[in-house]
């Protein structure tokens, strides 16, 4: 069932990363319930309270309720199942957390002394917006004058313009690697994205995703406009793009300020005005 499953996934145009992805996860459920023609939402139910007990992220729980969904919708259909088990899942809580951006004068200052490899690197995620994959896999013929073509997740493309900053480090990355990836690897066609991590955490002291965070927050603060942005993250829903936005503590002490009474007024038992008083 697995293998036309497979099937299924790559002739409905996932990518490759994707298909892993959701094969991945229904053969760890198959390793915990060996016939899943028979699994019950009961089931399927407790096999995500495990994964919450574990201490597994909201985001990666419901990456798998995603796949459960996506197999067990085709099995049914397929005929595999009488069926869906998976239909009656309630969704899965995405808490709201302040995002964690890295900040502008330490990514600076770490791009002084970085390696050309390192600043494209860095300037990938922080100036484009790229995520992890994204700018591990990017190739050279993504670049379109002054434009990447960028395939993210769900196999979706767009279209990322290029400042002038960034164009001049892919520039001179292109004419140091060649035509191909802009991060060649030593034992395949690309590096691996968790090398990257590694390489941007230890010259940065951030994690990649947080330059993806303070490249949105600045080109939102720039432009305003929350259509754009998300676009150019590759977002499907605008609140995922709302999620990365970070507010500055100069808009923040001006929000707070706002709540100011706007005429104070006196009173017979305070010697000085309210909005002093406050």
């Amino acid at each position: 069932m697995l293998t036309e499953y497979r099937n299924h996934l790559y002739f409905s145009g996932r990518s490759e990363g994707t298909v892993k992805l959701r094969i991945t996860h229904v053969q760890e459920l198959l390793f915990r319930h060996r016939d899943l023609t028979t699994i019950t939402t009961r089931d399927l139910e407790r096999h995500l309270s495990e994964m919450r007990k574990r201490g597994l992220a909201p985001e990666t729980i419901k990456s798998f309720r995603s796949s459960y969904r996506l197999f067990f919708g085709w099995a049914h259909k397929a005929g595999f199942m009488p069926t869906d088990p998976s239909i009656e899942l309630d969704p899965v809580h995405i808490p709201v957390r302040v995002p964690r951006i890295a900040p502008d004068d330490v990514v600076q200052a770490a791009l002084i002394t970085a390696t050309l490899e390192q600043r494209t690197m860095v300037m990938l995620a922080r100036l484009a917006c790229l995520r992890l994959t994204e700018l591990t896999t990017l190739h050279m013929r993504a670049r379109e004058h002054d434009a990447l073509r960028i395939r993210g997740k769900g196999d979706k493309e767009r279209i990322v313009y290029i400042n002038d900053d960034l164009m001049q480090v892919l520039l001179d990355r292109e004419r140091e690697v060649g035509f191909g990836y802009y991060f060649p690897g030593r034992f395949g066609a690309y590096m691996h994205p968790q090398s990257v991590n590694k390489i941007i955490t230890r010259l940065i002291g951030s994690n990649p995703h947080s330059l993806r965070h303070a490249g949105a927050t600045a080109a939102y603060r720039a432009t305003k406009d929350l259509r754009a942005v998300q676009q150019m993250l590759g977002h499907a829903s605008m609140a995922t793009t709302q999620r990365y936005l970070h507010l500055d503590e100069d808009a923040l002490r001006r929000a707070a300020a706002g709540t100011a009474f706007i005429t104070p007024i006196r009173s017979p038992h305070f010697p000085r005005d309210l909005q002093h008083a406050a």
